[in-house]
């Protein structure tokens, strides 16, 4: 229910943050245009719903789905790192916006012969804009779906674990843009390690998240509801509780809308989603709204006060010294740059080490699969005569002995290689802190600003064991190539040839059990060590950055008269001074 007084407190907070900052000197007007903008998402209700989850687990065709239209493109290769922005409008429309200013945006040409995924295939494709080569910002649609008319902007993202790690960055980044989200997931494979370490970055961000189970036609009844319960297992221990998770065949769906099949869309399980979808908006859209809005207005009035503080502790310092302090700022950046180079060549040669060890682990896991499991075979093998009760016995062992064997494996590789990383990356934070610490007091001699490094906690987190697959071996046991077998081939011969791919297929079956724990932990790892290294880079800038803007403004206006100087410190203060009370009012307010 809508509630107009959240509207108007929210309206206020943005009204006299942008009256405070009339006439102040801030990264170009930047954190004001910040801020106007959450005014007009405010004024317009405009709610943004991203599609998130890992490369290829059916995100463009869920849109497509729920679009009811074949727009976006959906190819076997990842899509570039380009947010896709869908929101109402009474006719089809695509804008392309480039990085460049000077680059006119691209309009899709309605009565072109090109349709629009073909269209946006040039742009928001590997295929076709490889790496991003055209340099395009953003592309934004218009379309007339009735789900869009409640204001609502839908985002189709990049998937995050592709080859392409631009692609997992622009995953991260996108999350402050968004307000709630539907996360997509697969059977094939189960969820990932890199996909629940997205879901924490989702949890904290966002506020409401739905959880989608797709591609749910290429299971029978058994392998869903075992599936269901495995991404439940997943979830649960980080959302603090038993998600609500809704099964669906994007790929189903589109086929249906697009056939005008009501029962195959209700079939599809997308009816329900696009039902729970209209009564969330109807019931609490505008609660999660002024939820995530408060969160994003009170992260720009920090980001403003830093800079207040910065700007107002140099200004106080004379000329000289400050140009003083300024030389001997900057003559301390080098050294930080080189250490945070060596910081960075050490981490990467502890990660190919783990690595290391992650292979020989799994090699010791695949041994003892052999002996273990391949031993039981051979015995299969000596007293089993006939051919097609050795076949149906081997596949009762492979099914009783893979997933106890492995899934205890699993946890102890787990284990033991999620100890080393934890202990490196503890290791790798002091050193990192020590280094971000060394900024932060060559800014503490400039102004005294307290600095904050981050928390080994914020950056690595412990692996969570990855699901298996026990179904992946095939029988070639086909009623017609039995008989012909039987009828063409002598018996001996049939039951040694069955015995040796038996053993084969057992061999190859162990050994892709084995690949999955090594893939899946590798990329944890690399995961971790990728979001280590990218937030020191992250602390880093924005320390200096912050430092070296206030340095600048200061500079400008230490070359103004006393007087001068004087009125725009007490314009400085007082600004300060009502932007932290208009901050602790939302504060209060939103914890109240």
């Amino acid at each position: 229910m809508e509630d107009p007084a959240l509207d108007n407190d929210l309206q206020t907070v943005l009204s006299q943050a942008l009256e405070c900052l009339d006439g102040l000197e801030l990264q170009g007007g930047k954190h004001k245009a910040d801020l106007e903008e959450l005014k007009v998402r405010l004024s317009t209700g405009q709610f943004r719903l991203a599609v998130l989850g890992q490369f290829k687990r059916g995100k463009s065709t869920l849109l497509n789905a729920l679009l009811g239209e074949d727009l976006l493109p959906a190819d076997i290769l990842p899509v570039t790192a380009i947010p896709t922005f869908i929101r109402y409008s009474a006719e089809l429309s695509a804008t392309v916006y480039f990085n460049s200013e000077e680059d006119d945006a691209a309009e899709f040409d309605v009565a072109g012969k090109d349709t629009l995924a073909a269209f946006l295939t040039r742009y928001v494709t590997e295929a076709g804009n490889p790496g991003n080569e055209r340099g395009v910002k953003r592309v934004e649609i218009g379309h007339p779906a009735d789900l869009l008319r409640q204001g609502v902007v839908l985002i189709d993202t990049p998937g995050i674990g592709s080859t392409h790690r631009h692609n997992t960055e622009v995953a991260y980044r996108i999350l402050p843009e968004c307000d709630a989200a539907l996360f997509l997931v697969s059977p094939d494979p189960p969820i990932t390690q890199v996909e629940l370490e997205y879901l924490q970055a989702i949890c904290r961000q966002l506020p409401r998240t739905f959880f989608l189970l797709n591609k749910i036609d290429f299971l029978d009844a058994q392998q869903r509801v075992a599936s269901l319960k495995f991404l439940a297992d997943q979830l649960s221990p980080l959302l603090g509780g038993v998600p609500q998770i809704l099964s669906v065949s994007a790929r189903q769906g589109l086929g249906a809308r697009l056939a005008g099949d009501e029962q195959g869309w209700k079939e599809s399980g997308l009816h329900q989603v696009e039902q729970s979808l209209v009564e969330f908006f109807a019931r609490e859209k505008l609660q999660i709204l002024h939820a995530s809005l408060k969160r994003r207005i009170s992260d720009q009035l920090d980001r403003i006060c830093l800079e207040l503080q910065l700007s107002l502790r140099a200004l106080t310092l004379p000329k000289e010294e400050l140009k003083q302090r300024i030389s001997l700022f900057r003559q301390s950046l080098p050294d930080v740059e080189r250490e945070k180079t060596a910081v960075v060549d050490v981490l990467h040669g502890d990660l190919q080490r783990l690595e290391g060890q992650l292979r020989r682990e799994v090699e010791t896991v695949r041994e003892r699969a052999k002996t273990d499991i391949l031993g039981q075979l051979e015995n299969c093998f000596q007293t089993l005569a006939e051919t097609e009760d050795l076949e149906r016995r081997v596949r009762t062992e492979l099914a009783d002995k893979i997933p106890p064997l492995f899934a205890q494996e699993l946890r102890r590789v787990s284990e033991r290689v999620g100890n080393a990383a934890g202990e490196l990356l503890i290791l790798h934070q002091r050193r990192s802190n020590d280094l971000i610490e060394r900024v932060r007091q060559n800014a503490a001699e400039l102004f005294d600003i307290p600095y904050r490094a981050p928390s080994a906690q914020d950056i690595y987190t412990t692996f969570a064991a990855p699901g298996w697959s026990s179904d992946l071996f095939i029988s070639d046991m086909d009623p017609l190539g039995q008989r012909l077998s039987r009828k063409f081939v002598p018996r001996k011969f049939r039951h040694r040839r069955t015995i040796v791919r038996l053993r084969e297929e057992a061999k190859k079956l162990l050994n892709q059990n084995s690949e999955q724990i090594s893939w899946s932990l590798k990329r944890g790892l690399q995961e971790s060590f990728r979001r280590f290294g990218a937030k020191l880079d992250e602390q880093l800038a924005n320390t200096i950055a912050a430092i070296g803007a206030a340095l600048d403004i200061a500079l400008q206006r230490s070359e103004s008269q006393a007087y001068k100087t004087a009125a725009q410190e007490l314009q400085l203060q007082k600004t300060l001074d009502r932007l932290k009370e208009i901050q602790r009012n939302l504060e209060a307010e939103a914890s109240a």
